[in-house]
């Protein structure tokens, strides 16, 4: 038998494919022992795998093919080191957008691509790290910037965010090294919307 909140912890390590211990315990307000307890069960059966990345971090997790089988995305098969950052940095700042917006719904990167995919729009084009939806239908996409793409490229993107129908505002979140250059870009469009990603997430609003 797989309970309820075993379901809910698949399917918020797949949504971003990969997350540490730390990030499960935020989400589900897990503590020790009992958060490891309750994730070896997981991997007991077969759901998940635990794989250390980095020396003296958390090792990640992520779901098993048949994990997945209970979630509606495909299991990450493999973890891209050049993103791993990224990534860490993307939930951090999805957990602040859900304590800022509680009444909003989080839609992350895979599964826009999925459903990208399956509308058949085509398998090329820029998608967002993640979108958030309020109540009002508005709709914001987020994008977490820690090194610089090239100015063509970053260029392009906030040109295509700027006529693309269905997004109402893109907010970005910019590292020290990237945020110079993109709040340039950003200057002649107010859809845009630029911020400091160290001061954001420290910020206590």
């Amino acid at each position: 038998m797989i309970k309820e909140r075993d379901v809910a912890i698949l399917k918020f390590i797949n949504q971003f494919g990969f997350c540490e211990m730390p990030h499960l315990d935020r989400q589900f307000n897990l503590h020790k022992p009992y958060n490891y307890e309750l994730l070896k069960k997981l991997i007991n059966k077969g759901l998940i795998e635990h794989e250390p990345m980095f020396y003296q971090r958390h090792g990640i997790y992520r779901l098993t093919t048949e994990g997945a089988k209970h979630t509606n995305l495909p299991r990450l098969k493999k973890v891209p080191l050049w993103k791993y950052e990224h990534e860490m940095q993307l939930i951090q700042v999805y957990f602040e957008l859900m304590r800022r917006y509680r009444q909003a719904t989080w839609i992350s990167e895979r599964m826009l691509l999925r459903d990208k995919y399956c509308g058949g729009v085509g398998k090329t084009g820029h998608v967002a790290d993640g979108l958030l939806i309020f109540p009002d239908d508005k709709k914001i996409a987020i994008e977490v910037e820690l090194s610089l793409k090239g100015r063509d490229r970053s260029e392009k993107i906030l040109k295509q965010y700027s006529t693309q129908w269905g997004v109402d505002e893109v907010w970005y979140f910019c590292s020290d090294e990237v945020i110079g250059v993109i709040q340039e870009l950003a200057l002649k469009r107010p859809m845009i919307k630029v911020h400091h990603l160290k001061e954001w997430l420290s910020a206590k609003s």
